[in-house]
Parts: C-alpha cells; structure tokens; sequence
C-alpha cells in the first residue's frame, strides 16, 4: 500500500500572515527598493522570525510579490471593461485603475523596479489587445476616437508616462482626484480625436 504525502493547506492564521507580510513588503518596498527584511517585518508588526517561517528569503518574496502585484494588475484590467465602448474611454477607465494600484506602482515604476509586467507570461497578449483596441479606435466610420496619425506604440507609451506621472503626483501629495482628473484630461488631449 502506497502512502501519499499531501500538504496541509495554509491555516486561515497562516494565510492571514501572508497577506500582512506581503502587504507590508509591497508598501515598504514602493518607498524604499532596498528595504531589508527587518524593515518589512517592522512595517507588518511581526517579528523576523515570522516573517522567515513564510519566506526563507528575499527571493522567495519578491517571488510573491511578483504574483501579487500580477493578480492585482490582472483585477484591475478586468475592472475596467476594456471594450465596453470606445478605445478612448477603455484606456481612460484602464489609467483610473491602474492608479488605484498605489505602491503597486512604485514598485514598477522605482529605479531597478521588483516589479517587471513586461516579464509576465502574458504581458505580450495583453499589449496585443491593446493595440487592437487602440487601431478600432481609430479607424473611420463612427468616427475614430484616438488620433489616427499616432502609432499605437505610442498611445500606449503616452499612457505609461502619465500614469508615471500621475503616480508621483500622488506620492508628492497631491489629492486622489485631482490627480485623476489632470491624467484624463492629459491623456485625452494627448492621444483623442477632440471630437
């Protein structure tokens, strides 16, 4: 008879825990790329040996918060609806919730980022529907609602910088909505038709 090993699975305590220390790791690490170990078991209000039982290094925890960081990106594209109308509208509901990511995007944006979505499996298939999204609105017949004459490599540039932008005016204090309002009004005279 042959015996199998299965792995209990995490305890609601154990999944608490996870959560606080990868919490903790992201918002501290938005601030501070070489923030140690110590440092985020601080910012959790758990002792290192806590946050070792989780994570037996750092890698094991960037590793977590990769796959973080990618789930919540992942919810905050869905959040948006892309399609539901025109591609302007899409991406603007998509910078809006992307901005909602906060220390999510300091670890992207920081200086020897975490954080990389280009290195997600589905980062290529992602930017692809973009595109397409990005060609039907600009094509005739309704009239197109992104300016035809930029690539969309560009448009999807454009979006990126604002977003870096927006997020520091978020970081440098500047209120939650008026810095979604500036990024809309930005990005739409940017890249929109003005129709």
């Amino acid at each position: 008879m042959s015996q199998h090993h299965q792995t209990a699975a995490p305890s609601p305590t154990a999944r608490r825990t996870r959560r606080v220390i990868i919490d903790a790791a992201i918002e501290t690490l938005a601030l501070n790329p070489a923030a140690t170990l110590a440092e985020i078991a601080d910012a959790g209000d758990l002792s290192r040996s806590t946050l070792h039982r989780h994570f037996t290094n750092r890698d094991d925890l960037l590793s977590a918060i990769d796959a973080e960081c990618r789930a919540r990106f992942a919810a905050a594209t869905s959040a948006a609806r892309l399609g539901d109308d025109g591609a302007l509208d899409s991406l603007d509901r998509l910078a809006q919730e992307y901005l909602d990511l906060g220390p999510v995007l300091g670890l992207v944006f920081a200086d020897n980022a975490p954080v990389d979505p280009d290195t997600w499996e589905d980062s290529d298939g992602r930017d692809q529907d973009l595109v397409a999204m990005i060609e039907r609105g600009q094509q005739a017949g309704t009239g197109p609602d992104i300016d035809p004459e930029l690539s969309p490599d560009w448009v999807i540039t454009t979006f990126w910088v604002l977003l870096f932008g927006a997020w520091l005016s978020l970081k440098n204090g500047m209120s939650r909505r008026d810095v979604a309002m500036h990024l809309s009004r930005t990005f739409r005279k940017a890249v929109g038709t003005g129709t």
